[in-house]
């Protein structure tokens, strides 16, 4: 296992994140102890959490498995909000009322005193940042967070947060972790160059593209039963067919070299500018030592060459911001 800078908060990151959104959902207790002292073992040092994954069993499961092999002190555990927790008006969002109730929430279901990494899940349009913020900054004064964070923000909106956090003394975002795969790669446009200037780290999701990547998709109008993309429509808006048409490429020529088309697709994202740490979302062991094997690999310029002509740089044609509300795709 490597380790990367995460921008400028000085702090080294593994290579590889574990996610934990199938942790207490599709993925038992039991595995996931298993899955968790495996990727420690193999030098994962950041767990990635959020409060509404699976509706907060999630981090119920990573707060057991980190008192259970005592390793709590040697681990980065981060933690988000935004997103709604229940149907109150107020369980959202990117108040100081919900971060605050959130950060508090999260800390009891991790067992813990401190969230390493706290994210805002998404920009809120309706609080001004000037509130987030000073919230954010209430939670690092008192302890309970150590490192302020943004997910999928758009550009200009984290370049803002930066400059108010300068002018009033707020914690700066040390990172942003957005989509970024071989079908969706509009980061390397305008997100990537802003994370080198402002020195913030990258931590990306969905490096799969939602599974279609793995080969798990055959047509978009077919969806398999157990897959997300069955769970909700805009899970389903991210297959397509241009999308399935250039994963079966991906997927041959990983073959035609005996690889792991999940450890190629995983390497590639590695061997891209600026990216601190790659999340993985394993649903059993086995999926988590494949994902693991990508650390393996190590891709030439013809072997880049080959993927940017493929899906070429800062294009798409798998819309994974579609959760994200700001980014409209283009016609």
């Amino acid at each position: 296992m490597q380790y990367r800078r995460l921008g400028r908060s000085g702090l080294m990151v593994s290579e590889l994140t574990l996610g934990t959104m199938n942790l207490g959902g599709p993925t038992d207790e039991a595995t996931s102890f298993q899955m968790i002292d495996r990727a420690l073992d193999c030098g994962i040092n950041l767990l990635d959490c959020a409060n509404v994954y699976s509706e907060g069993r999630s981090e119920v499961i990573v707060g057991k498995a980190l008192k259970r092999n005592g390793k709590r002190q040697h681990i980065l555990v981060t933690s988000k909000a935004y997103l709604p927790t229940s149907d109150r008006p107020n369980s959202s969002g990117n108040s100081r009322h919900n971060l605050i109730n959130s950060c508090q929430e999260s800390l009891k279901r991790l067992k813990t005193d401190y969230i390493d990494i706290f994210f805002l899940h998404r920009t809120d349009w309706t609080v001004p940042q000037e509130e987030t913020l000073s919230a954010l900054g209430h939670l690092v004064s008192q302890g309970y967070v150590r490192y302020v964070a943004c997910s999928t923000h758009p550009a200009w909106r984290t370049v803002e947060a930066m400059h108010i956090a300068d002018k009033n003394g707020f914690p700066k975002f040390v990172c942003e972790q957005p989509p970024y795969n071989l079908l969706d790669r509009r980061i390397e446009n305008e997100i990537i160059p802003m994370c080198l200037e402002y020195d913030l780290g990258i931590i990306t999701w969905s490096p799969l593209a939602q599974g279609l990547l793995a080969g798990r998709y055959e047509q978009a109008d077919v969806l398999p039963e157990d897959s997300r993309a069955a769970q909700k429509d805009i899970y389903a808006q991210r297959i397509t067919d241009a999308g399935i048409k250039a994963s079966s490429k991906v997927i041959a020529r990983a073959r035609q070299t005996n690889l792991s088309p999940t450890a190629l697709s995983i390497s590639w994202v590695l061997h891209q500018t600026a990216i601190s740490s790659v999340i993985i979302g394993p649903r059993t062991t086995d999926h988590l030592n494949d994902l693991i094997s990508a650390l393996d690999l190590r891709l030439s310029k013809k072997d880049l060459a080959w993927f940017d002509a493929l899906v070429p740089s800062g294009t798409y044609i798998s819309d994974h911001f579609n959760t994200a509300g700001w980014r409209r795709p283009m016609v």
